[in-house]
């Protein structure tokens, strides 16, 4: 069930981050988010995991870009961005001086380590691609054992509802303006649920 969501208490004061209640910190977190890799990257959905994910000490980021099996033309269009360099390319560059800083992949790269490292986590990032590409989605979700995925806005919503049957883990899904849908919540405790009354929203299906 999806459920339309306001943001945590780190955007608005007084709404608690029930991810965050007594005894979620015992358990480390898996967090994945899923973007598309054939779009410009948008640190935003990372930003949101961790402002309201995150727990000290106990979460594990991976970011991955999916992507279609490309053509030279599109390779080409994907190099341009984060998805075409890893974090040792960066450190590369830097020691070569400060020319990196007129590289828009390599600053957007600076700024998902320099995000992260203000919560204290070291980000991996990967693409992946296949066909039919939300198999290898699943896949990859599996195999990094996911306990929270966050799809960013580009993705299909009949693709996140085929995620939401493959995979049970929770999972948020940004909206066009930023804004979270929670598509699945399970509580710390295995018996708790989230109904609509609990917070601002409209309850869309069932999280069960």
């Amino acid at each position: 069930m999806a459920v339309s969501f306001l943001r945590g208490e780190s955007s608005y004061p007084g709404m608690q981050r029930p991810w965050r209640s007594r005894g979620v910190a015992e358990t480390p977190t898996h967090l994945v988010i899923v973007m598309d890799g054939l779009k410009e990257f948008d640190i935003e959905p990372l930003r949101w995991a961790l402002e309201n994910i995150w727990v000290a000490g106990c979460v594990n980021v991976n970011l991955i870009g999916a992507m279609p099996w490309l053509n030279i033309p599109l390779s080409s269009k994907t190099s341009g961005d984060v998805w075409g360099v890893d974090f040792e390319e960066l450190a590369m560059a830097k020691e070569r001086g400060d020319q990196w800083r007129s590289d828009s992949k390599f600053l957007k790269l600076q700024a998902i380590l320099d995000l992260c490292q203000q919560f204290g986590v070291v980000p991996q990032k990967e693409v992946v691609m296949g066909y039919p590409l939300r198999l290898s989605v699943v896949e990859k979700i599996t195999s990094l054992y996911a306990t929270w995925v966050v799809f960013d806005r580009y993705q299909l919503k009949k693709d996140v509802e085929f995620y939401a049957e493959k995979v049970p883990c929770n999972m948020v899904m940004m909206s066009e303006n930023d804004e979270p849908v929670i598509i699945r919540f399970r509580g710390p405790r295995s018996s708790e649920e989230f109904t609509p009354g609990r917070f601002t929203g409209l309850l869309v299906t069932d999280s069960s």
